[in-house]
């Protein structure tokens, strides 16, 4: 069995355009310094996550630090799901929803200051179609924005929102079909989110009530803006305050079935996977051991 307190750090290399040399150079002064054992490993291209996180455990680390953005989280936590192995947060991408919901927003220094705490939580996490994700999903136009960001050069938060702006204008609404825990209805969408945490990222809240251990996802359905309302709904984004805006609506659920017209892309933690017509979310309760 793992010994406690042995950290194993996974490195995204590129996530957030950011170089990660003043990272390593934290996470190896505050571990020496603390006299913890610990090992550093990069998710380099063509390697798999799977393959660190088993080397991490064979030598018997218990805790598994992503440093990275939501989709390295995403990608390390899908190996620990469901065990008594433990997952950090040292966020280092564009938007970091899943570390803010934590309240973990400072710089290295303050993360590695909280991994040391070892203030451990057990949270739901969730599943469409079986695939993983633990922050927030989505079908429509953000997993459409997804798709095309995961094929442009350049990361961060500015390229994002170009490309947003770029496909915004004429991408339609579609009709959904939806049974949430067993209530049918049908609903017009730009895009629906299934929330776990709170926000997508940079503080822009899709679900500003979520907590990650309640026992439920949230459907959050957003219909497409006029032109001239967009200013306002970000402020409502970026206050928490979307739920008061009239393109928005949410359901809470721990089952959902969801049909749309056409198969397409579905982002899981902002990375996009293409997926048939019909959709199975489903919530995994009290399935993650998470430091925050």
């Amino acid at each position: 069995m793992p010994n406690p307190g042995r950290f194993y750090f996974i490195i995204n290399p590129i996530s957030g355009g950011r170089s990660k040399q003043s990272a390593v150079e934290s996470i190896i002064e505050t571990m020496n310094e603390n006299q913890l054992e610990f090992e550093i490993g990069w998710w380099e291209k063509g390697m798999l996550v799977a393959d660190l996180v088993k080397h991490g455990i064979s030598k018997g680390f218990d805790t598994f630090v992503a440093v990275g953005g939501d989709g390295t989280i995403n990608q390390v936590a899908k190996e620990l799901v469901n065990t008594e192995l433990i997952i950090g947060v040292i966020p280092f991408g564009s938007g970091n929803g899943f570390a803010r919901h934590l309240n973990i927003r400072g710089n290295i220094d303050d993360a590695l200051q909280i991994l040391l705490a070892q203030n451990i939580n057990i949270i739901d996490t969730g599943t469409c179609n079986g695939h993983f994700f633990v922050n927030v999903a989505g079908v429509g136009f953000d997993a459409h924005v997804s798709h095309i960001f995961a094929n442009t050069e350049g990361r961060g938060l500015i390229n994002y929102a170009k490309v947003s702006m770029r496909e915004a204008k004429n991408y339609p609404e579609s009709d959904y079909h939806l049974s949430i825990d067993g209530q049918q209805s049908v609903a017009s969408a730009f895009l629906i989110s299934i929330a776990n945490g709170s926000q997508w990222g940079n503080e822009f809240y899709i679900a500003p009530d979520a907590e990650l251990n309640d026992g439920y996802l949230r459907c959050c359905l957003l219909n497409k803006p006029k032109l001239l309302s967009i200013p306002g709904l970000v402020r409502r984004f970026r206050k928490g305050e979307i739920e008061r805006s009239k393109y928005y609506n949410q359901h809470k659920f721990v089952d959902m079935q969801l049909n749309r017209p056409e198969e397409g892309p579905v982002h899981l933690d902002g990375e996009p996977i293409w997926l048939n017509k019909a959709l199975t979310f489903r919530v995994v309760k009290n399935s993650l051991k998470v430091i925050c």
